[in-house]
């Protein structure tokens, strides 16, 4: 006789003894089946761990947590991949995500200090006020004889229309976006998205604050950007006022962007020369390889970098449309774009490159853009100092397949916990060794965890902690 449920109650109800004594042999038994099935999914959820707060001195040397003009914050939040400590500084607060980046937020804030002393001299001052005269017929000479103006700037005419074109391609792509209402260059469904550096605590200094009250036909303005006056040499000053202080021209700490701009019209306004302005400036120039400068970027008029990007680019294979979008990317300043292409050259005889694109043109912010210049690089320099690369594939992230079959997962992270998404990534069924041909390898610019640690080591990744695939020691620029 089968049980009889009273609804109210929850509990058999059978016309016997026996059949109660069996009806609770068979419940208990249920209930211990489900506990069974149900254990392994609630132990493996109870053991994820709350990314940790850590100190500063974990990711700085003690001697650099406070400096003349700044202060680190003692707490560092971590979310799972990356640390993100803020900086107190006389220039107000800044923010630093991810690997090395401390590191060039404090070079900034002396490179803003040096800006600072270079304006209040009596020398800038006085070069400063020189008249303006001289630029303003170089701009009616190019509106009314651009030929003759490309001849006199001495580097060709043909050189000359090709970065006119492309940088006013580019603006007016950037300006068609905005007034679209898109963020220009980005795209969905790539998965960029989801990847390390999505959930930043805030975009502190960020270009977009204060900006909500713009219209959108001023943003689109400003998207498009002045072909005119970087052309005749404002660009050209900025950037050598940039690498004399060792700092990246497309930075994007908005602060210092600001100020290399304001500087640089003092020096553009007048006859004033950059090279006498920048002598001003004491100190050696130390920088971090992880600001993405690069002599290729402080040395190219931004006009020639992008003609370059572009046909570097076109050689491997990428799609126009793509390439139009990774130049006009709201998240991928020049130098970051120069350094994508760069790290995907270096890996030319390495099959997949070009599957990269829809996820790199998917990121939604700077971190995200940066995590996939530095997972670029990581995998281009293991190419060239560990194994050669058979393969590249995009899976959650870019990994690499090297001649010994061997998956390379190299991750710009720097501190790493075990959390759900972790779990989810590293258990994929792609992931399975009886899938693989070789070992399952992760390269990472930090630290695991000890649960991280040993939940990977568990399910036979091999780990690299404190990789230098990522060359974040401090170089001399040149």
């Amino acid at each position: 006789m089968l049980p009889v449920y009273d609804q109210k109650l929850a509990q058999p109800k059978s016309f016997g003894n026996g059949m109660v004594r069996l009806v609770c042999v068979r419940w208990k038994f249920l209930v211990l089946c489900l506990a069974a099935v149900l254990c392994p999914i609630f132990a493996t959820a109870a053991s994820y761990e709350e990314p940790p707060t850590i100190s500063a001195g974990m990711i700085i040397p003690a001697e650099k947590i406070v400096g003349d003009r700044y202060k680190v914050v003692a707490d560092v939040a971590t979310d799972g991949f990356l640390t993100r400590a803020i900086i107190e500084s006389d220039f107000g607060l800044l923010e630093a995500v991810g690997p090395g980046m401390l590191s060039v937020r404090l070079h900034e804030v002396e490179a803003l200090a040096k800006l600072e002393e270079l304006e209040s001299s009596d020398e800038f001052q006085k070069g400063a006020q020189q008249s303006f005269d001289a630029k303003l017929d170089a701009f009616k000479q190019l509106a009314d004889k651009p030929e003759e103006t490309a001849d006199g700037i001495g580097e060709g005419v043909n050189r000359f229309f090709k970065r006119v074109k492309r940088s006013t391609k580019t603006g007016i792509q950037k300006a068609s976006d905005v007034l679209n209402e898109e963020t220009p260059g980005v795209t969905e469904g790539g998965g960029g998205e989801k990847l390390p550096g999505a959930s930043a605590l805030s975009q502190i200094g960020s270009e977009d604050q204060g900006g909500e009250a713009e219209s959108k036909y001023t943003k689109a303005a400003k998207a498009s950007g002045d072909v005119a006056i970087n052309i005749l040499g404002f660009d050209d000053s900025r950037r050598k006022l940039a690498k004399r202080l060792g700092v990246d021209p497309y930075t994007t700490n908005a602060v210092l962007a600001q100020k290399l701009d304001e500087v640089t019209r003092s020096i553009f306004a007048g006859e004033f020369a950059v090279d006498v302005a920048t002598s001003l400036i004491p100190g050696s120039i130390i920088i971090s390889a992880s600001s993405l400068a690069t002599n290729w970027v402080w040395d190219t008029p931004p006009g020639d970098l992008r003609v370059a990007i572009e046909n570097k680019l076109l050689t491997m294979r990428f799609t126009q449309d793509e390439i139009d979008r990774l130049l006009r990317h709201r998240w991928y300043p020049l130098s970051f774009q120069a350094e994508l292409t760069r790290a995907l050259e270096s890996m030319q005889d390495v099959s997949g490159r070009t599957d990269i694109m829809p996820l790199a043109l998917s990121v939604t912010g700077y971190d995200q853009a940066r995590f996939v210049v530095y997972t670029l690089r990581m995998l281009g320099r293991y190419h060239h100092t560990v194994e050669s690369l058979d393969s590249i594939r995009v899976s959650g992230t870019i990994t690499g397949y090297d001649n010994n079959q061997n998956m390379i997962v190299a991750a710009p992270v720097d501190h790493v916990s075990w959390t759900a998404d972790l779990d989810k990534f590293s258990g994929r069924s792609e992931f399975e060794e009886e899938n693989l041909a070789g070992e399952k390898q992760i390269f990472i610019a930090g630290v695991f965890t000890e649960l991280a640690h040993q939940a990977l080591t568990e399910r036979g990744w091999k780990l690299f902690e404190n990789s230098e695939l990522l060359e974040l020691n401090d170089v001399t620029a040149e």
